[in-house]
């Protein structure tokens, strides 16, 4: 679209000399109209310096306005050439010439095209250029920001789903899934060992028992002999 936008500025002054004008040569009469006001084109092998034109009310007899345009340093074109379209020179324009027909004669070949129509539609075309290069630029700006704003957005996406994975490791490095441990990147195979179930017995009070003694045994000649009473 700017591309678009600044071809057509840059078309802006190329136009259809022939097309547009109203009356064309060198010497005769035309018959204004309107405003009067026209611009005076030749074609672009006539020097500036050498280019005459008057115009003569046939009826009053006086000579009209005609502005002629400046010439180059050298002489060789008028000042602003460079706006004219390709092949034809600008020499001037007519203005306020008063209705009626008028006597043309001119040192060559002119051109007489209608100045408002032509200044209108260039500078329609001039301004739907800029739009559409000013609208071709606003898109390409939020385009960019739209990236910019997808750009930071992957980021900070990528930044957060590292500290979960960072946050969930163990110390050391290792990370226990599914009786596994990974560590480093590797997963080892772990055995689990269950530790024996102790069951815890209830206490049961203890009654005291009492020690009866049994006499010592007496061997056969230890024991002594019944002692008489008498």
């Amino acid at each position: 679209m700017m591309a678009v936008g600044g071809s057509n500025i840059d078309d802006s002054g190329e136009w259809d000399v022939v097309e547009k004008s109203v009356w064309n040569g060198q010497s005769g009469t035309f018959n204004f109209e309107g405003d009067g006001d026209y611009l005076v084109m030749v074609r672009d092998t006539v020097r500036c310096d050498s280019f005459e034109l008057t115009i003569t009310n046939t009826t009053s007899g006086e000579e009209e306005f005609y502005d002629s345009d400046e010439c180059t340093d050298d002489g060789s074109k008028p000042s602003g050439y460079e706006d004219d379209p390709s092949g034809w020179y600008d020499m001037g324009s007519t203005f306020w010439v008063s209705s009626g027909e008028h006597e043309i004669n001119a040192t060559h070949e002119i051109y007489l095209v209608p100045l408002w129509e032509v200044v209108g539609e260039e500078l329609g075309e001039a301004v739907g250029g800029f739009l559409q290069g000013l609208g071709g630029g606003m898109l390409l700006c939020c385009g960019g920001v739209v990236t910019i704003f997808g750009l930071i957005l992957g980021l900070l996406v990528n930044n957060e789903q590292k500290v979960i994975i960072q946050g969930g490791m163990p110390m050391g490095g290792q990370m226990v899934q599914g009786g596994q441990i990974i560590q480093g990147g590797q997963m080892m195979q772990t055995t689990t060992m269950q530790q024996p179930v102790y069951q815890q017995v209830a206490q049961t009070p203890v009654q005291p028992q009492t020690t009866m003694q049994q006499p010592a045994e007496q061997s056969v000649w230890e024991q002594k002999s019944p002692e008489n009473p008498f």
